[in-house]
């Protein structure tokens, strides 16, 4: 402040220097203009200057004060002003606080309104399907529906009073299907006759009938008719009808009469290899064939090997005896795979060991074509029938498929086509691959020991030569 004072006045003495000095230059001008003015006091004229100075600061002390009480009046009103808006402020915070929490809270309102009706959506989309449910099951039981249609929209029952009718009916078919009744109907016969008899009725849960024709436990035929299920014993079921039976009765249990319900029919073979479609049937050809192949080459290396021993013993029975002649005549008789190696043995006894050990190769290779006959070919179908069985699988998932992209997934009898391609072609190709992979290496082995025993049949008989020769 007191800069600031220092600065007004120091402002103040130039502005009055500055009029002096203009003051002087105009006296000079008048002076120049003028005539001569006499001297001034110079005393007078300080002492002039000195009252204007303290006019001067007098004026401006009064003016500093008055601004300094100005500001000091302008602070306290800002301050006021300040703790006004603050105030207000506060305020504004307050009710905003406020209003946030009332929002918050009809948030939580709304939400819940929201579950609530939610929830009530629910329980009567609940409500609605057990009375369609519970309607749908009752109408198997004679329950013919409500009788809404013939009453106005205001007279029409509520969800409640359509669950209490439903569990009266429910509870009064209880009671009817807790008793044994006995009455006059008519019933199938295995055979397919129609016959007319007393029925009697263990609740609806089980039958009997019995007539002149025939009787016993009765199972639905569908549309309410019942038939005699097939295993069953007529001696007994007459006493059941006299009241005098003891022990264990048999029984069929049904769950409605409606539906009708088919006896399950015996697998066998063809049934189960023509549930597997066309590819399982291709399967059992090759099997088949491969078979046939099995049988036919048993049947080869059974001959190639059975005189083997008897042949060779003689033949070295003639050698020993020197009569080269007789021996390769007796070989020569024999049709089988040893005799011809045998024979081309002997014929060439004269020959150096070496080229004599090389007829005998050639000998034995010329009759493995005959020993190993079908032994690929029964390898073949041992590799190919699994595969088969895979493309079966592949084939009826895919019609599984796309039977639930028709139908869905409801009807179980719809999809059983397609999974018994699935797994009846892979059962069978196992089937088939399993004994031919078995068969086809053991008959190899078969034939690989007839070479070796070929083989040791004629060194047998060439050495026996050479001793004999020594």
């Amino acid at each position: 402040m007191k800069k600031f004072i220092i600065i007004i006045l120091l402002t103040l003495s130039l502005t009055t220097w500055a009029q002096d000095d203009t003051n002087e230059e105009a006296a000079a001008a008048a002076a120049v203009q003028a005539p001569p003015i006499p001297q001034a006091d110079e005393a007078k004229s300080q002492a002039d200057i000195q009252l204007a100075y303290k006019k001067e600061y007098a004026f401006l002390s009064g003016q500093v004060a008055n601004i300094q009480k100005r500001i000091k009046a302008y602070g306290s009103e800002v301050k006021i002003e300040k703790r006004q808006i603050e105030a207000e402020i506060s305020s504004l915070e307050n009710q905003l606080l406020n209003a946030e929490t009332e929002a918050s809270a009809l948030e939580d309102e709304i939400y819940e309104i929201q579950r609530n009706s939610e929830s009530a959506q629910d329980n009567q989309g609940l409500m609605d399907s057990t009375i369609i449910q519970a309607s749908s099951t009752m109408t198997e039981y004679g329950f013919e529906g409500f009788d809404d249609n013939n009453r106005e929209n205001s007279n029409r029952l509520a969800d409640l009073e359509k669950m209490a009718e439903l569990i009266n009916q429910a509870n009064a078919l209880i009671k009817k299907q807790a008793t044994i009744t006995k009455s006059k109907g008519e019933f199938f016969l295995p055979n397919g006759t129609k016959v007319k008899g007393d029925i009697l009725n263990v609740g609806q849960v089980a039958s009997y009938g019995h007539s002149a024709q025939g009787g016993g436990v009765l199972a639905p035929a569908g549309e309410n008719q019942f038939k005699v299920w097939a295993d069953n014993d007529q001696a007994l079921n007459a006493d059941v009808f006299n009241g005098s039976s003891a022990g264990m009765l048999p029984i069929f249990l049904y769950e409605s009469s409606i539906k009708a319900i088919e006896e399950k029919q015996g697998k066998t073979v063809l049934s189960v290899i023509n549930s597997g479609g066309m590819i399982a049937w291709i399967i059992t050809v090759l099997g088949l064939f491969a078979l046939l192949l099995i049988i036919m080459r048993i049947g080869f290396l059974k001959s190639a090997s059975a005189s083997t021993e008897k042949l060779l013993a003689h033949v070295v029975e003639k050698i020993k005896a020197g009569d080269l002649k007789a021996a390769i005549t007796y070989a020569g008789s024999k049709s089988s795979s040893s005799a011809r190696v045998l024979l081309s043995a002997l014929r060439n006894l004269n020959r150096d060991r070496d080229h004599l050990e090389d007829i005998i190769s050639e000998s034995i290779l010329h009759e493995s074509a005959q020993l190993n006959r079908f032994g690929s070919l029964i390898m073949v179908v041992a590799t190919v029938a699994p595969l088969l069985g895979l493309l079966g699988t592949v084939t009826g998932m895919i019609s599984t498929f796309d039977i639930i992209t028709e139908f869905g997934t409801g009807d179980p009898k719809l999809l059983s086509s397609g999974i018994s391609i699935a797994l009846v072609t892979t059962e069978v190709g196992l089937a088939v691959a399993i004994p031919a992979l078995m068969f086809g290496n053991i008959l190899s082995g078969w034939a690989e020991r007839i070479k070796d025993d070929m083989e040791k049949a004629a060194l047998r008989a060439i050495n026996v030569y050479q001793k004999v020769a020594e």
